[in-house]
């Protein structure tokens, strides 16, 4: 249900992990990691008092994020934006250049200098068109959130 929230949330450098599996099992898993549960499912409700499940209103991933930096649970300067694997959640290594060579295209090659690749997938991230999109997309955040307060 949140599967783009999710890759939204490791934008902004969240640790986050997608679950596709049932609810009571679900419910488990985040007790033993100390996750936070993030559900669209009105029928998921905490059993214990270390259950932290959070009901997510919003059906589009922009307004689910807007959700949580209202209610408090999220901040667009809490954790170091784009530093996750998008795919994984594996937090990104910067690379020696020459490593990129020959796995990224060779006019992004001759043009940057840094690379980062995540330790678990293996893709290879650089700083682009794509990443100056979703920081744009962060700051008119910022900005909608500042007008919200406001």
């Amino acid at each position: 249900m949140l599967g783009k929230l999710a890759k939204e949330l490791r934008m902004l450098g969240y640790d986050t992990t997608y679950y596709r599996g049932e609810g009571a099992h679900l419910v488990q898993l985040a007790r033993q990691e100390g996750r936070v549960i993030l559900t669209r499912n009105t029928k998921l409700i905490p059993r214990k008092s270390e259950d932290r499940i959070l009901r997510v209103m919003g059906d589009d991933p922009v307004f689910q994020l807007r959700e949580l930096i209202e209610k408090g649970y999220i901040s667009l300067d809490g954790e170091p934006l784009f530093s996750r694997c998008l795919l994984c959640n594996s937090l990104l290594d910067q690379i020696p250049r020459e490593d990129a060579e020959g796995k990224v295209p060779d006019f992004i090659f001759y043009q940057l200098k840094a690379f980062f690749r995540c330790p678990q997938c293996r893709r290879i991230y650089w700083q682009g068109s794509h990443q100056e999109n979703m920081q744009r997309r962060v700051e008119e955040l910022r900005l909608q959130m500042a007008n919200y307060r406001s």
